[in-house]
Parts: C-alpha cells; sequence; structure tokens
C-alpha cells in the first residue's frame, strides 16, 4: 500500500500579530499567485537569517579554483564588440597614450604600484574617445552611465564602502567609475589614489600584477564581489595587467571567461574591451533596466536602495539582504519595508531553462486545492525583460541557458536560531515534517533541500479573504498538543517552508521508471542526506545497524495522536515481529561482501527518507548552536563541551558533496555517537534535549533501501521522527528550556556567543565561523567532478 493513500488529517502556532500587507502602489491587499487575495499580518520583521560576514568569506574563498580559467583564443570574436577602427587609429596615434605605454607602463620592473596611474590614465584616455563617439547614439549609449564618460581611479589603499550584506574589504588597484570626479574622495598624502568609492559606482575593475601573482584571477574575484553588490549588472567585464600585456575577462551567471594577454600595443583590443563597456555584444547583457538604484539625497555616495520593476508595480526603497553565488543560478533576495505593514520580499534568480520544473509553477500547483499552511506562497512571478526581451544567456555550446526570473514572495519568518524556548523549535521542527510529508504524498512535490536556511518558524503568512484554505491539511502540532483539531482556516503551522528551486513534481512518475531528475544530487552539503551527498545509498564503509523500531508513544502522547489521527494511522506504521519500520533487514548472517553487492545493484534516487534527514541535521545543528537561558555557571562551556561543540561543528559546516560511493561522509560518525557521547556536545541544561537528538539518530542512521522488502510507507521515517518529538512536548510541557533569541554558542576562539545579525538573510549558522554551502544546482548521477561544488554567498 503506497504512502500516497494514507488518510490525511490537517495542522500550528497563531503567528505574531497582524496588520494588512501592501502592494507596491502602497494598498492594503496582495492579490497573490492562487488567484484569491490576502491579507498578511504584521510582524516584528521579516524573514531573520543568522550574520553574513564568515559565511561570505569562506564563500569567496571556494571562488579560487573558479575564478583561474584557460584563455579563450576566441575571446575577442564571442565576448566584446570591437571598436570601430576610427577610434582604435585615433588611440593609436595619440602621443599622450603613446607615452603612458612606451614610457611608463612597459617600463615598469618589479614596483606594481607604479602602474596604477598610468594605467588609469590610458584607460581615462581611450573611455573619453569612445564616449565621444557613442554619446549621440541613446542606443547604444547606457542610460545608467548619467551621460558622462567611465573614469578610471586609483583606488588600492582602501576598501570600496556600503557592500550590501555582511562585510566585504576589497581594495581593486584600479575601480572605473561613473565620470562625476568631483564626488570621490582624495585619501590624503596618498598621491592622488581615491577612498570611500561604493560598490554601487563600479562599472569595471583592473587588477594589476608587476611579477608575482595571477592578476586574472584577482581581477575575476573582485568582479565576483562587484556583481553581488550590483544586482542590475548581470554580465560584468574586467581587465588585468601586468608587465607588457593585459587580459580582458567577462563575468556572467555562466561562468568566467578570459582572453589571452596582449601586448600594450594591441590598441584594437584594448579599446574593443573599453567600447564594449559602454556598447557590449547583444548577447552580453550588462546592466538590468527594471533595478534602479537610489541613494541618500543628503549623504554623498552614502548606502544606496533599489527601485525593483514587477508586473503587479514598482517597489521602492528596496535593500539587499542576500546576495548568491554570481556564476550561477546567483540569487538576489531584496527586502522592501512600508510603514505600518510587513516587509516584503523579492528575490531574483537566473535559473537554468534546461531544468523540469520552475519555483513558481511549483508553488501555485501546491496552493492549487487552496492554501496549505506551512508552505510560503508568491503575489507574483515573471521572466525579467530588457525593453520586451528577456535577460537570457546561452552557453557557447549551448548546453546551458540561464534566464532572470522575479519572485514576489508573500510570506515571512524566522531563522531557527530565534526559537524561545526550545519547545518551540521541536514544534517547527515537527510540522516541518508534517508538511513535507503532506507536499509529497497529497501535492507530489518533493522539496529536495530541507536546511536551515529553508525551514522558518515564527511565520507571518496572509489569510485568505476567501476563506480558500485546504481542507486535506493534517493536523498541526497545536492541535494535537490541544487536543482538538480545529478548522481548516485557523490550523495554523508552527513553520515556514520556503526555496523550491530544487523541488520535483512526482506526479506520473512510476517506481519501475526513475525520473532523472531524482537521481540528480542537490540540496546544501552541511543538511544533505549522506546518500545524496555519495550518490549511492551505500559507501561499503558505514556499518550497518537495524535494530530501531517504529518508535512506541506512551501516555498522553499516544492519546494525543489517536484523537486526532486515528488508531488506523498509529498501527499502520507500528511494526511486526521482524521488521523494522515496516521494512525487513538482512539477516544478521549476511556477510558484508553480498550487501555491497546488493547496494551498488541499486540505482540511486532521492528518496522521501532522504528529506526527513536532512530535516535531522538541520534539527540537530540549530539545537547544538542555540544558547540556554541560565546563570552565567549553567552556560559556561567546559572544556569538554567546547571541543565536542567544535568538533560536531567542524563535521557539518566542512562537509561537501561527496566524489564517489566509497568515500566517507563527515558526518556519519556523529549518528554512531552513544547518548552519552552526544550530551557531552550540549550544556547540561540541554541534556535531555541531546536525548531526544540520540533517539531521533538512531532511526536517521539504517540504511532503509537496503531493506527488502522496502518499508511499505515512504514516510516511515518522519514517522518515526514526529513520534519522538511529540513525546518529548509531551513530557517537557511543563518545563520548556528558555533561550536567548539571536544568541548563538561560539565555535570560534572567542568564548563570548555568536550574535546573529538581524539585518541580514545570509545563509550561514553564526557571524563568526559560519557554516559551508555550495552550490545547489544539481548534480547528474554519472557527475563525478572531484571538485566541490561551491555557492558562493549562498554559498544557496
Amino acid at each position: 500500500m503506497s504512502s500516497v493513500e494514507q488518510q490525511r488529517t490537517p495542522s500550528p502556532a497563531s503567528p505574531p500579530q497582524g496588520a494588512a500587507a501592501v502592494k507596491a502602489d502602497g494598498t492594503s491587499k496582495d492579490e497573490l499567485s492562487s488567484g484569491t487575495p490576502s491579507v498578511l499580518p504584521h510582524v516584528p520583521s521579516d524573514i531573520k537569517r543568522p550574520g553574513f560576514t564568515a559565511h561570505n568569506r569562506k564563500a569567496l574563498e571556494n571562488t579560487e579554483h573558479r575564478a583561474t580559467v584557460i584563455p579563450d583564443p576566441e575571446f575577442f570574436e564571442r565576448h566584446v564588440r570591437l571598436c570601430p577602427e576610427s577610434i582604435v587609429a585615433a588611440v593609436s596615434k595619440d602621443e599622450l597614450a603613446l607615452e603612458l605605454v612606451e614610457s611608463r607602463i612597459n617600463t615598469v620592473s618589479t614596483k606594481e604600484k607604479s602602474l596604477y596611474k598610468p594605467v588609469a590614465d590610458l584607460l581615462t584616455l581611450i573611455s573619453r574617445r569612445v564616449f565621444e563617439h557613442l554619446k549621440f547614439d541613446n542606443h547604444k549609449f547606457p542610460p545608467c552611465l548619467g551621460g558622462k564618460p567611465l573614469v578610471f581611479l586609483d583606488h588600492h589603499n582602501h576598501p570600496l564602502t556600503h557592500f550590501p550584506v555582511g562585510r566585504v574589504e576589497d581594495k581593486p588597484y584600479i575601480v572605473g567609475v561613473i565620470g562625476r570626479i568631483d564626488e570621490y574622495e582624495v585619501a590624503s598624502g596618498s598621491g592622488g589614489s581615491y577612498k570611500n568609492i561604493p560598490y554601487y559606482c563600479v562599472e569595471t575593475v583592473v587588477e594589476a600584477k608587476a611579477i608575482y601573482g595571477d592578476g586574472q584571477a584577482q581581477a575575476t574575484r573582485y568582479a565576483f564581489t562587484s556583481q553581488q553588490a550590483r544586482p542590475d549588472r548581470p554580465g560584468f567585464y574586467c581587465l588585468s595587467v601586468r608587465l607588457q600585456a593585459f587580459q580582458v575577462v567577462y563575468s556572467s551567471p555562466l561562468g568566467v571567461q578570459s582572453s589571452e594577454c596582449k601586448p600594450w600595443d594591441d590598441w584594437k583590443a584594448l579599446c574593443a574591451y573599453m567600447y564594449s563597456l559602454y556598447f557590449p555584444p547583444d548577447d552580453h547583457i550588462l546592466y538590468d533596466r527594471t533595478l534602479a538604484r537610489e541613494t541618500s539625497k543628503s549623504i554623498t555616495l552614502g548606502p544606496a536602495s533599489w527601485v525593483v520593476q514587477t508586473v503587479d508595480g514598482d517597489y521602492v526603497g528596496a535593500s539587499i539582504v542576500f546576495v548568491g553565488d554570481v556564476w550561477g543560478r546567483r540569487t538576489t533576495v531584496f527586502r522592501v519595508r512600508r510603514d505600518g505593514c510587513p516587509p516584503i520580499m523579492i528575490k531574483d534568480s537566473y535559473i537554468d531553462c534546461g531544468r523540469r520544473f520552475q519555483e513558481p509553477a511549483l508553488i501555485s500547483h501546491i496552493h492549487a486545492r487552496g492554501f496549505v499552511q506551512g508552505v510560503v506562497r508568491h503575489i507574483s512571478a515573471q521572466d525579467v525583460k530588457n525593453r520586451g526581451n528577456p535577460i537570457l544567456f546561452r552557453s557557447q555550446d549551448g548546453s546551458l541557458t540561464r534566464k532572470k526570473s522575479r519572485i514576489v514572495l508573500a510570506d515571512v519568518g524566522y531563522d531557527l536560531t530565534y526559537a524561545n524556548p526550545v519547545n518551540d523549535l521541536l514544534m517547527a521542527i515537527y510540522d516541518a515534517l508534517e508538511v513535507h510529508r503532506t507536499l509529497a504524498c497529497d501535492r507530489q512535490v518533493l522539496h529536495r533541500d530541507m536546511s536551515m536556511f529553508n525551514i522558518l518558524m515564527y511565520p507571518a503568512q496572509g489569510r485568505y479573504v476567501e476563506k480558500r484554505y485546504a481542507k486535506d491539511f493534517p493536523p498541526p502540532i497545536d492541535d494535537l498538543l490541544a487536543g482538538e483539531l480545529r478548522s481548516p482556516e485557523d490550523r495554523k503551522a508552527r513553520c515556514l517552508i520556503i526555496d523550491f528551486d530544487n523541488s520535483a513534481l512526482l506526479l506520473n512518475a512510476k517506481a519501475e521508471v526513475t525520473q532523472k531528475e531524482l537521481r540528480c544530487r542537490t540540496g546544501t552539503p552541511a543538511f544533505m542526506a549522506r546518500a545524496v551527498a555519495r550518490g549511492a545509498v551505500w559507501s561499503g564503509s558505514e556499518s550497518l545497524y537495524w535494530d530501531e523500531k517504529m518508535p512506541v508513544l506512551e501516555g498522553a502522547a499516544k492519546d494525543f495522536y489517536i484523537d486526532l489521527h486515528g488508531e488506523e494511522r498509529y498501527t499502520r506504521y507500528n511494526d511486526s515481529k521482524g521488521t523494522v519500520h515496516g521494512g525487513v533487514p538482512p539477516p544478521a548472517t549476511t556477510e558484508r561482501r553480498p550487501l555491497v553487492k546488493l547496494a551498488q545493484g541499486i540505482t540511486f534516487y532521492h528518496r522521501w527518507e532522504y528529506d526527513a534527514e536532512s530535516i535531522f541535521w538541520t534539527m540537530y545543528s540549530a539545537l547544538l548552536r542555540v544558547l540556554p537561558a541560565g546563570t552565567p555557571e549553567e552556560i559556561t562551556e567546559t572544556k569538554e563541551s567546547k571541543r565536542n561543540l567544535r568538533a560536531n561543528w567542524k563535521r557539518l559546516y566542512e562537509h561537501v558533496i561527496l566524489d564517489g560511493p566509497e568515500d566517507e561522509d563527515s558526518r556519519a560518525l556523529l549518528l554512531k555517537h552513544s547518548e552519552r557521547k552526544f550530551k557531552q556536545a550540549f550544556l547540561p541544561l540541554m541534556e535531555d534535549v541531546a536525548g531526544l537528538l540520540h533517539k531521533i539518530a538512531l532511526h536517521v542512521e539504517p540504511l532503509y533501501a537496503l531493506m527488502s522488502p522496502l518499508p511499505p510507507y515512504e514516510d516511515h521515517l518522519h514517522e518515526a521522527m514526529q513520534r519522538l518529538i511529540l513525546q518529548y512536548l509531551v513530557d517537557h510541557r511543563e518545563d520548556p528550556i528558555p533561550l536567548v533569541p539571536g544568541r548563538l554558542r561560539p565555535v570560534g576562539d572567542s568564548n563570548e556567543p555568536g550574535v546573529i545579525s538581524l539585518d541580514t538573510y545570509g545563509e550561514n549558522l553564526v557571524q563568526v565561523n559560519g557554516a559551508h554551502a555550495e552550490e545547489k544546482r544539481p548534480r547528474d548521477p554519472d557527475e563525478t567532478d572531484p571538485r566541490p561544488l561551491k555557492r558562493g554567498m549562498r554559498c544557496v
């Protein structure tokens, strides 16, 4: 009997206080994608994510292997627009240009500082030549440049300012900026070097290396952060210069392309770089004209906000709260605040056109029969276009096409580490499991990226004016604990599941024909199931453990369960003699070699239980780091707790997508820990919570795919985890453990608790020593690239 046949009942706590949502035009109602209007309740803040700085630093470190590229001999034919011969001829005969190259640039020996001023002067000279040629042609001239030429300034002594999220301190040697030279500040005693130029003014960067170092890779890294700070810049040119030569680099959502090194007297190549800054090839889009920058009228070169055009109007005053990997999906999230109204979140990304499933369509499908509590909704979705033309990037061989999409989200929530008390966090996890199994069972949608970043709590969800709530939504944890099944419109999930970019629609999938999508490995590595990380059901080296049968509820917990779910659901999942979660494990006498052969013959695909395992890693990560409220003595780390905390956290945030089935998962050891070892990583106040995690780990560890027959219900692990959480909640209703929201146990050298930034959407878990995450593009079943897939800033 398939789990699709299971009877389903309905869902958690009331969200914080209520007020009306706001449209782009300032009105109080939103037309949601399902066609029903909604009013959003007010929350004190929007989606809350932990700090971004360490996360961003880790991501930048992970860009290095992609920043160095093999030069393309046909770069100037493929990636730039050649400059008119008249401009090239004029520049090549210009006395100042010739002097700069022959007498100052080509004569530099080892001091790369000697390159900065002459290179900047030369590029400014060429820029003005190009500007004069193009300034009367509005079709070619980018309006965002404000009718002024680009000028090149030495900025090597000081970092650029106003990176939108966290702290980045890039010091590119030369920057090309909009030509309002009088507004930029010259650093005192610097010999003409500038300072405090904002990222949003930078149109190109130049890296100079006299002898040592890889200027191309460094210039590309600067392009990475510059594009993160400039969501209106889909494509970005930069320049690497060295003794006797230069290289042109183009950065886009498809990755990085670089020219071969060219000598300084190759005026045609140098002018092509400059000409393309103003008038690039048609398929090398430099600007998204649906985004307009706003700056303070009272502060010169102060912080910037954005005007975002959408199909339902313009959103003004949008601030960037998350930036992603610019050489991939490049997710950017904006927050729009309105006085007296809850915030609106706008998500831009460059989606792979080859993907079968798109997030807006999946969200609409989920809510088609009414609002499903605990799942984000969207107000509008669109392909982003410049003057009617989609912003599209297609690889040279046609294997990858990315288009820019924009989705306006209706619902907001908090990061799990803002829980208070612990019971609230566990209730959110319980409901996340219930919502996830409901989506897979009744909506046939498998999320495939359950993580700390995509499971939020304390949701502020819009209510449907037309009362179109899903009637088949099962009881949430609040209804269970109250012993009363509320009406569909009154049920409130304690969780909010977001980000369906990697989800798969299971409709029409047959058991004997595994969908290709389900064979792809995707997710956030720190939270990814072990089988997904290795692309195989078993590594052959992990121990086999089959001892834990389906948990049996006791006392009031069992009564609550049966009162709302019914006796039939309870007995359906219970084990009989010889079964584990309903499946039959191999006999204890089976030798390892036949099991290895059996595992090798099982085709990997993304099973429901793998998402349940991801929810376990999410739950473990949050509970490991949250700080209980107590006396200084109660929350002081011992040497043992500190050592185990750091070791366990290291196994999580350093986890990567594995190269092959034989590789050992760095987190596997955590599942083998004894209850005593589990507790050693937690503070004494959290001892019972550690015991709960150990009990759940005993059910997560087994390799159910090796059973024959398999567990009959695909949501068997969801059921086991929920039963254990429910039992804990009932047993600890009167003694919840208070937490300090926004404070995390330190994993760095400092003994001070980590502080979560209240204004970021960054996806690491702490402002110091953040979580390691990687690119979430699906990895094909047969892909064996040994390099870890990096997500840049998400690192999503």
